[in-house]
C-alpha cells in the first residue's frame, strides 16, 4: 500500500508531523501495519491529547514495545517458579487416562477442571501415549500453556503457594487469569496500551489497567525478585538504556499508562 500524505491526513488528522519524519512515519506504517498505529493513536485522541505529535505517538509505541519486551521475561520467570512449586512436590505422580483421579488423589482436592482444560490435558496424555511415552506431572506442567498451569496451581494449599509468591490469596484464581491474559497479548504482540485487561484484586481492591495489571504480576512474582522485576519495568521508561535515566531520557507517556514503581 502507498501511504501518500493523504491517506496519513485522513487516519491520523491532528497528527502534527514534520517532513522528515513522514518518511520514517511511512516506513513504519508498511512495515508495522496503519492499524497498530492507529488504534495507538485513537487511545491518545480518547485521553484528550488535543494535538498528537509524532514524536508523543511513536513514543507510547516504543514504549509498549519495551513494556510487553519486559512483561515477556517476568511472566515467563513466573512460570518456572509456579511449575517448579508443583514438580518439587509431586512431579513424579504418573499421569494416565484415568489423570483427574490422579491429580484428585494427589493433592486430596476434588479436581474438576473446565471443559478447555480437559480437551488440553487429554491431548498431551494422547500425545505421550502415542510416543509410548510414561508421562509424569512434572512433564505434563512442562507441556502444558497457563490456562492449565493455573488451575493445578490452585490446587495446591496456601502455605505451598506463600513459598512461591505473596498475593491476594482470595481473588488468586482471578488475578492469575488476569495475568494469563496479559501473557497471551504479549505473546501475539498486541499494544498494550490499548488492551481492555481484566481486573485485578491488589490489598483486597479491586483495580483495573494497565499499571495494576503489571503490578499484579510483580506481586505474582517470588519475593526474591520482586525489586529486581520492579526496575526492569522502571526502565522501560528510559529511551536510551546506555545511559542514565534523566527528564531528555525519558519517554514522555500519559500519566494512566506509566508504569513505575518509586520503592526501587
Amino acid at each position: 500500500m502507498d501511504f501518500s500524505n493523504d491517506i496519513i491526513a485522513h487516519f491520523f488528522p491532528q497528527l502534527t508531523v514534520s517532513s522528515d519524519e513522514l518518511e520514517v512515519f511511512k516506513k513504519y506504517l508498511q512495515l508495522k501495519g496503519i492499524n497498530r498505529y492507529r488504534s495507538l493513536y485513537n487511545m491518545l485522541i480518547d485521553n484528550n491529547v488535543q494535538e498528537v505529535s509524532y514524536k508523543v505517538l511513536s513514543e507510547h509505541y516504543r514504549y509498549d514495545v519495551k513494556l510487553r519486551r519486559a512483561l515477556y521475561k517476568i511472566i515467563a520467570f513466573v512460570e518456572i517458579a509456579m511449575r517448579s512449586a508443583i514438580s518439587n512436590t509431586y512431579g513424579d505422580t504418573l499421569i494416565t487416562d484415568n489423570w483427574k483421579s490422579e491429580i484428585s488423589d494427589t493433592f486430596m482436592h476434588n479436581y474438576s477442571p473446565s471443559k478447555k482444560v480437559c480437551e488440553k490435558i487429554a491431548f498431551i496424555i494422547r500425545n505421550a501415549k502415542e510416543d509410548e511415552e510414561t508421562l509424569t506431572l512434572s512433564e505434563l506442567l512442562e507441556r502444558c500453556d497457563m490456562q492449565v498451569l493455573n488451575e493445578i496451581f490452585l490446587l495446591l494449599d496456601q502455605d505451598k503457594q506463600r513459598g512461591v509468591f505473596s498475593n491476594d490469596f482470595n481473588h488468586l484464581a482471578e488475578n492469575l487469569t488476569a495475568m494469563r491474559k496479559v501473557r497471551n497479548c504479549v505473546g501475539h504482540h498486541h499494544i498494550l496500551l490499548i488492551q481492555d485487561l481484566n481486573d485485578v484484586w491488589i490489598n483486597g481492591q479491586k483495580k483495573a489497567g494497565i499499571q495494576a495489571n503489571i503490578e499484579n504480576i510483580i506481586n505474582i512474582s517470588p519475593d526474591i525478585a520482586k525489586d529486581n522485576l520492579k526496575r526492569l519495568i522502571n526502565d522501560c521508561l528510559i529511551i536510551d538504556e546506555n545511559e542514565e535515566r534523566t527528564n531528555r531520557n525519558t519517554y514522555m507517556i500519559l500519566p494512566s499508562f506509566m508504569v513505575y514503581f518509586e520503592e526501587v
